[in-house]
C-alpha cells in the first residue's frame, strides 16, 4: 500500500454499525441508528472531557449490542441527569441530588440509568468512579409503575371494552367500504385490533411472513411476526408465529400487493414472485422515491440496512392518527369518540385473555413477551372492564353508544327502494321492521340491519320486539351457565336497537312539521 494510501486509511473515521445495521461515526454529534432513531450527542460544554469520552464509548457499545430505542433512552436520561443537577461529571452527590429531585413518581428515569452507569464501569471506560458503584449498587429503585392504566379500566388511556373495539370495527369496515378511509390506514388499525402486535413489529412484516396452509381439509392462516425487544437478535432475526383469520389475512395481502405495484411503478420492471415476497406489506415511500431499478431493490432489502424500505413507526402513528380523527365510533362508557393508540390495544387483549381464564405464560406467549414479569398487570387485574348491559342500563347507555348507522323513515314509502317488496326486513315473528336500503345481495339476516348503514328502519316499526328477544336470549345464556363472551356477544347490538327505539320514540312524540323525511340519522 502506498504512503498516500495509508495515510488516508488513517483519516479516515472508524465507522460503528448499529444492531439494526447502520453505520455511524462515533465521533459525529448524531447517531442514525435505524429508520425511526437519530440520537444527538450534542453535550453541555461543561461536561468533564473524561466523562464525555466514556459516555461515547459506552452509548457505542450500546447502539452496536441493543436496541435504538434502548440507546436513545439513555442518551435521553443522561442528559436529563446533566440538566436536572448542573454537574460536570458523574458524582455520588450529584446522583443523590437527583433522586430527591425526582421523588417517587420518577425514580425509574434514575432505574433506567443505573444499569447504564453500572455497564460504562464494567467496560473499562473514565467517568464512574468506585464511589459512584458503591452508591448506586446500595440502592433500590422502583421501577415506573407498569400497567396503571390497565388496573383502573381508565376509558381514555386503559383497554377498550367488547363494545369498543366492535364500535371502531364497525366503523373501520364502513369507512373503507365507503373509502372515506385509506386503504393502508384500514389494513394497519386491523393489524393492531387483531394481533395486539407493536408498530415496530407490523412496520417490519415482508409479504413472506402471510402463510396460508391446508391441514385436513381445513384452511388455516398464520402471520410469521418478527421480534422486538430482543437483545443480541438483528432486524428480522427472529419470529413468533400467530394464527390468524382469513379476513385478516386477506386484507394484508392485498396491502403487500398494493406494496408491490408501488415498488414495480419506481423501478420499471416486474418483480418474480421470491423478490416480490421480501417487499414489506407497508412501505417507507420516501425511500421509494430513490428506487432505480431492481439491484438497486435488492440492495436495500438484503444489505447491511434491510429495514430502510419498511415504514417508519411514525408513519404508522400517523396512519392511527388518521384513523383516530376520522372515526365517529363512541365509547359507551364516555359518550365521547374513542381515543385510539396502539398501547390500548395490546392491553386489551392481555386484559381479555386473562378475562377468558388464561395464565400468565399463555398471555406472554401470545403477547410476545420474553417472560412473565410484564403480565401481572393482567392475571392480577380485578377492575371491571366491561359495562353489564341488561334491561336497566341498556336503554341509559345506547346514546352515548350511537351503535346504529341507519337513517329513519317515516313510512316504507319514504325509503329507498320502499317501491320493491323484497326491500322490507322483517324480524323472526315475519314483522316488518324497516327497508333495507343495499342494491346489492345480503344474506345477513334482520338483526345484522340494526348496524348496517343502509337500513331504514320504520318508526312505527316493531323494534321492541326485537328487543326482548335479544333480552330474553342474554339471560336464557346466562342462566345455561354459559361464559361470559358468550352471554354479552349481541351487546353491541342491543344498544343499536335500544337506540332505535329511543329515537322512534322521540320521532312520535315530535310535532308533524319538526319531523323531516329522513328522521334522525345515526352515528
Amino acid at each position: 500500500m502506498s504512503p498516500k494510501a495509508q495515510k488516508a486509511r488513517r483519516d479516515a473515521p472508524l465507522l460503528s454499525t448499529s444492531k439494526d445495521g447502520y453505520q455511524f461515526d462515533p465521533n459525529d454529534n448524531h447517531w442514525k441508528l435505524n429508520k425511526d432513531v437519530t440520537i444527538s450527542l450534542v453535550l453541555p460544554d461543561r461536561l468533564d472531557n473524561d466523562t464525555e469520552r466514556g459516555f461515547r464509548a459506552t452509548l457505542q457499545r450500546y447502539a452496536e449490542e441493543a436496541s435504538a430505542r434502548h440507546t436513545r433512552n439513555m442518551e435521553t436520561r443522561f442528559k436529563r441527569y446533566l440538566r436536572d443537577t448542573g454537574a460536570s461529571r458523574v458524582t455520588p452527590t450529584d446522583l443523590m441530588n437527583w433522586r430527591a429531585l425526582l421523588g417517587q413518581d420518577e425514580q425509574w428515569q434514575l432505574g433506567g440509568l443505573k444499569g447504564f452507569l453500572l455497564a460504562w464501569h464494567d467496560y473499562g471506560f473514565d467517568g464512574i468512579s468506585n464511589d459512584v458503584v458503591d452508591l448506586l449498587q446500595g440502592w433500590r429503585i422502583q421501577g415506573n409503575e407498569k400497567g396503571a392504566a390497565v388496573a383502573s379500566g381508565c376509558p381514555e388511556t386503559g383497554p377498550y371494552t367488547d363494545l369498543e373495539i366492535a364500535a371502531l370495527l364497525d366503523w373501520a369496515n364502513m369507512a373503507v367500504a365507503n373509502q372515506t378511509l385509506a386503504f393502508e390506514d384500514y389494513a394497519y388499525l386491523l393489524v393492531l385490533a387483531m394481533t395486539a402486535r407493536r408498530p415496530v413489529q407490523i412496520a417490519a412484516l415482508r409479504g413472506k411472513d402471510l402463510i396460508q396452509q391446508t391441514s385436513r381439509g381445513v384452511q388455516q392462516f398464520r402471520l410469521n411476526c418478527p421480534r422486538a425487544k430482543q437483545r443480541r437478535t438483528r432486524f428480522r432475526g427472529s419470529f413468533r408465529a400467530l394464527a390468524t383469520i382469513e379476513d385478516l389475512y386477506l386484507v394484508l395481502q392485498q396491502q403487500h400487493r398494493q406494496s408491490v405495484i408501488a415498488v414495480e411503478h419506481a423501478i420499471g420492471a416486474h418483480l418474480d414472485p421470491d423478490l416480490a415476497a421480501e417487499v414489506p406489506i407497508f412501505i417507507n415511500r420516501q425511500v421509494l422515491k430513490h428506487l432505480m431499478d431492481v439491484a438497486d431493490l435488492k440492495k436495500i432489502l438484503f444489505g447491511s440496512a434491510p429495514d430502510q424500505l419498511h415504514a417508519t413507526t411514525t408513519w404508522l402513528a400517523g396512519c392511527l392518527q388518521r384513523c383516530a380523527r376520522a372515526s365517529t365510533a363512541r365509547s359507551e362508557r364516555t359518550g365521547e369518540f374513542i381515543r385510539l393508540s396502539a398501547t390500548r390495544f395490546r392491553h386489551t387483549r392481555g386484559t381479555k385473555l386473562r378475562r377468558e381464564g388464561f395464565g400468565p405464560f399463555v398471555i406472554a406467549e401470545l403477547l410476545d413477551h420474553s417472560d412473565i414479569q410484564n403480565v401481572k398487570v393482567y392475571t392480577e387485574n380485578t377492575a371491571q372492564e366491561a359495562v353489564i348491559i341488561d334491561e336497566l342500563i341498556g336503554p341509559q347507555l345506547a346514546p352515548f353508544a350511537q351503535a346504529c348507522l341507519g337513517r329513519l323513515v317515516k313510512s316504507e314509502r319514504d325509503a329507498i327502494r320502499g317501491d320493491d317488496p323484497r326491500s322490507r326486513v322483517p324480524n323472526d315473528r315475519q314483522h316488518p321492521v324497516g327497508t333495507c336500503g343495499n342494491y346489492g345481495f345480503c344474506a345477513s339476516g334482520y338483526r345484522a340491519c340494526y348496524t348496517c348503514y343502509h337500513f331504514q328502519p320504520w318508526i312505527d316499526g316493531p323494534h321492541e320486539e326485537v328487543l326482548a328477544n335479544l333480552y330474553g336470549e342474554k339471560e336464557r345464556a346466562r342462566a345455561a351457565g354459559c361464559a361470559d363472551v358468550v352471554v354479552n356477544a349481541n351487546d353491541q347490538l342491543i344498544l343499536a336497537v335500544e337506540h332505535c327505539v329511543l329515537l322512534c320514540r322521540q320521532a312520535k312524540s315530535a310535532t308533524p312539521n319538526a319531523l323531516t323525511l329522513e328522521g334522525a340519522q345515526y352515528g
